[in-house]
């Protein structure tokens, strides 16, 4: 037996089957390894979105109508809505932690309402990571077309004209980080549902 599990209160295991105590330890572990993967993937990814508008770059290419600035790309709102959907994942991965300690009490919920959360933080995830995929396939299209405009404008010096910014590869980084985090929960929150509908153990 795990020792998560020995470690548990007898008087309340001795209701528990160890089937429920397999579902048990599978939400506090994914649980808690979703919510902690998503909310260091949140916060990396929050930090860079927010240098666009903490520290602002005028555009370098306004005289030939060109905004070479990263925080006008097309695409970042749909990032920050990713960001904002990662929170609701990262607080339902925690409530997954908390399901854990229901599952073991006398009033635990039903198989059909631990599956029906489960698929609430499959929804979640697969919306986050739809918001986010749109957002960064915007901005990589932005990146695109503004590094072709870019190839034909010569500087005083003779040079090309730097168009794409360093910021901008870590704009793109920040959306697969969202990208990944919900990938992350969802694969969590598919593990749970296949131990929730788990063909019961006859040993």
């Amino acid at each position: 037996m795990p020792r998560e599990l020995k470690n548990s209160k007898p008087e309340e295991d001795n209701d528990v089957s160890p089937n429920v105590l397999r579902v048990v330890l599978a939400f506090r572990r994914w649980g808690w390894v979703s919510f902690w993967a998503q909310v260091v993937l949140c916060v990396v990814s929050s930090i860079i979105l927010l240098q666009l508008f903490l520290f602002p770059r005028a555009s370098q290419a306004v005289s030939v109508g060109l905004d070479n600035n990263p925080a006008s790309l097309p695409g970042l709102s749909f990032a920050w809505a990713g960001v904002a959907v990662l929170g609701a994942s990262i607080f339902w991965n925690f409530r997954y932690t908390q399901m854990a300690k229901k599952l073991r009490s006398p009033d635990r919920p039903t198989k059909t309402q631990t599956i029906f959360q489960i698929k609430i933080g499959l929804i979640i995830n697969l919306v986050g990571m739809f918001i986010t995929l749109v957002g960064a396939f915007a901005i990589n299209g932005a990146l695109t077309l503004r590094s072709i405009q870019g190839q034909g404008i010569l500087t005083g010096a003779g040079g090309f004209n730097s168009i794409i910014q360093p910021l901008d590869f870590q704009i793109i980084q920040a959306s697969f980080n969202i990208i990944l985090a919900h990938f992350v929960g969802l694969v969590a929150s598919l593990w749970l549902l296949n131990r929730a509908t788990d063909k019961p153990n006859r040993d």
